[in-house]
């Protein structure tokens, strides 16, 4: 339950993220204000104790990335930031968008379209027979694609197709 529980809270991290982010830095600005507070007592110059502050803490941003790590789901949170990124580039590049698009439209018709024939010529009485038995279209493809590859490497051998 505490896992389930640590998964919605790290997603509901990732959805109120702006709010958490400005919490976030004014819990580190008060850390440093203290610590500079406690240096600056202790008789150091302001910039001094700054500096000491934040080197005390370890540095600002590495625990930022600390929390946001521990608050958040990384690969969710960089696969989004990867969409946003990639749709900002196609985007800015129309002409690259629309070849990719049709370049993948295209691959997928010849796909469907090699598919239908390889099917239609397996086996087309089995497609019209109501009866079939568990994975006949696995067996009946598997065999056209044996013999079509027996067929295409006989042809570049030179050797003669033989049927039994």
């Amino acid at each position: 339950m505490k896992l389930l529980r640590a998964w919605a809270l790290r997603l509901a991290g990732m959805l109120l993220q702006r709010g958490r982010e400005r919490e976030l830095a004014d819990e580190i600005e008060a850390h440093l204000q203290m610590h500079s507070d406690d240096n600056l007592r202790s008789g150091m110059s302001p910039e001094q104790a700054r500096r000491e502050a934040i080197l005390k803490l370890g540095g600002v941003e590495s625990v930022k990335e600390a929390y946001r790590e521990r608050n958040t789901v990384p690969f969710v949170e960089n696969l989004l930031r990867d969409i946003r990124f990639s749709t900002r580039q196609l985007r800015k590049n129309p002409g690259f968008t629309w070849t990719a698009i049709l370049m993948l439209a295209l691959g997928m018709c010849a796909s469907v379209a090699v598919f239908a024939f390889v099917d239609a010529d397996a086996d087309p009485a089995a497609a019209l027979s109501e009866s079939r038995p568990a994975g006949w279209r696995i067996r009946t493809c598997s065999r056209f694609v044996h013999d079509a590859t027996s067929r295409i490497l006989n042809t570049l051998t030179g050797r003669s197709s033989t049927k039994s």
